[in-house]
């Protein structure tokens, strides 16, 4: 650690006090200890004299801060002052404590050994940090090449099950070629999922790219593909007033795809799934996707949104138990949120988003 001090007694007394235990080079002025960092030098903890004649202690803290911030370098500043301004004069400058002078040893070695192990501490986050990301990164290349070693013989599936169900037209064993057409698909959409969820950063939230969109165009999208491979099923699409924002297109069609497919995938027979859309506020659109159906237990709707959780329901799952967490980090992208409510009239899913 470094002491600043123009004088050379009181220098002495605190390298004297800290040298049992610490590696402790002495500045004679806060000119010198600039030009040290500036040479890219830099120690563990940094101990300033509030007075000094070239610069005070406070104003090389302040420079100082305007580069390294207060947990990669810790500054303990000495001080006679004993006012409370001058102490949150120093705390502004970024300064991390205070020891007034006089002294006693004891407590200087307390306060710097508490500033050293926040320090070391902040070092051993940023390893970890760093190697998280570099974990982070690896997962999502290890997925990028799996799911594209998947696709292939996928495509390939979908190929000939296509030439399958038009040469089995009619026949006993269309009913089979349909049911190898739902598992691919199936499988088509777990590949998926998984790659958006190695996409999402802690620090950063699922990736997105905004343009100016329309929801109602886009969910209008999703109910006609909805209805096409679902012809049992009844839906109802409700828009109410201006729904264009500057949101993500394909990002919004997903999180359209994955409500109505749950609500399709939940709901009990025979009942329609409703999707209504409120563009009412000038500030944001409201989406709600509503079904009839078993009401999912308190327990389960308060994890309803977490990476691999499942509502229970008499239906198996066509996904991993990723489709609404990845709902609500696109949502939580946009600025947004979604919130779910269930009980034995329905179950229903709103997400409003911020138009901008």
């Amino acid at each position: 650690m470094w002491v600043v001090d123009d004088s050379p007694l009181q220098a002495r007394v605190c390298q004297t006090a800290l040298s049992a235990r610490y590696d402790v080079t002495v500045f004679d002025g806060g000119a010198a200890v600039l030009e040290t960092l500036s040479l890219g030098e830099a120690p563990e903890l940094l101990v300033l004299d509030w007075h000094m004649p070239d610069m005070s202690g406070v104003d090389v803290c302040r420079f100082v801060r305007q580069t390294v911030d207060s947990a990669q370098l810790p500054i303990l500043i000495l001080t006679a002052n004993s006012t409370n301004e001058s102490l949150l004069e120093g705390l502004a400058a970024g300064a991390n404590d205070f020891v007034r002078k006089p002294f006693l040893t004891p407590e200087l070695n307390a306060r710097v050994a508490a500033l050293v192990r926040s320090a070391a501490l902040h070092r051993k986050l940023l390893a970890t940090e760093k190697q998280l990301r570099v974990e982070a990164d690896f997962r999502e290349r290890f997925m990028g090449m799996l799911a594209h070693d998947l696709r292939q013989p996928l495509n390939s599936i979908f190929m000939a099950n296509g030439a399958l169900v038009s040469a089995l037209a009619g026949s006993p064993l269309s009913k089979s070629a349909e049911i190898q057409r739902r598992a691919a698909g199936r499988m088509k959409h777990m590949i998926e999922e998984m790659l958006d969820f190695t996409r999402i950063r802690p620090e950063t939230g699922m990736p997105i790219h905004r343009a100016p969109t329309d929801f109602a165009a886009a969910a209008a999208g999703i109910v006609e593909e909805m209805k096409s491979s679902h012809p049992e099923k009844s839906f109802d699409l409700q828009v109410v007033g201006d729904c264009v924002g500057n949101w993500d297109p394909e990002r919004l069609a997903q999180v359209c795809t994955n409500l109505i497919c749950n609500a399709v995938e939940h709901g009990a027979p025979g009942t329609p799934v409703l999707i209504r859309l409120d563009g009412t506020d000038s500030a944001a659109v409201e989406m709600s996707v509503s079904n009839v159906g078993q009401p999912i237990a308190p327990d389960v709707l308060a994890q309803l949104f977490l990476p691999f959780r499942r509502a229970t329901g008499k239906v198996p799952g066509t996904g991993v138990g990723l489709g609404l967490y990845i709902v609500e980090q696109i949502v939580s992208a946009h600025g947004g949120a979604i919130a779910a409510h269930s009980d034995h009239a329905a179950t229903r899913f709103v997400a409003r988003l911020p138009r901008a």
